[in-house]
């Protein structure tokens, strides 16, 4: 693997997340307008432009430049491998959190992610993951009375 398949790759995810967010993530979860003032979706659709014209530029001058082909790759199959791990932890978190909620969802994440730092002892991932979640929570939903999933 080289530098060149290295951000090709990058810049086509990029690209493909960023149109997925203008064309889903944004109409569908983000409500049009509060009836005065700058739409909600203003800023969300100003940043998902800019990710989107990021990752096209990254394809193009990637492919372009021939010297990339010579170079190694900046970053390790292992160092990869665990990034795409990790975000499979993070979109099964957010699917969760749709299911069952915050709470059981935060959890869930904490104790998954400290596992996958290397944490083994199961008495700080428990403590951790339950208190985070609980602390979150007490200060979002309770105190500040803003609602979680």
């Amino acid at each position: 693997m080289n530098a060149r398949i290295v951000d090709l790759s990058a810049g086509v995810v990029v690209t493909l997340a960023g149109l997925f967010a203008l064309l889903y993530l944004i109409p569908q979860h983000i409500s049009p307008s509060l009836g005065f003032g700058l739409s909600p979706r203003a800023f969300p659709y100003l940043c998902a432009t800019a990710v989107t014209v990021l990752g096209v530029a990254l394809v193009i001058f990637s492919a372009r430049d021939r010297a990339l082909a010579e170079r190694p790759a900046p970053v390790s199959r292992a160092a990869l491998k665990r990034l795409v791990v990790v975000l499979a932890v993070l979109a099964l978190v957010l699917a969760l959190m749709q299911w069952v909620g915050f709470l059981a969802a935060a959890g869930v994440a904490v104790a998954l992610l400290m596992l996958l730092m290397g944490e083994r002892r199961w008495l700080p991932i428990v403590l951790t993951s339950v208190g985070w979640s609980l602390f979150l929570w007490v200060l979002f939903d309770r105190v500040l009375g803003t609602p979680l999933p």
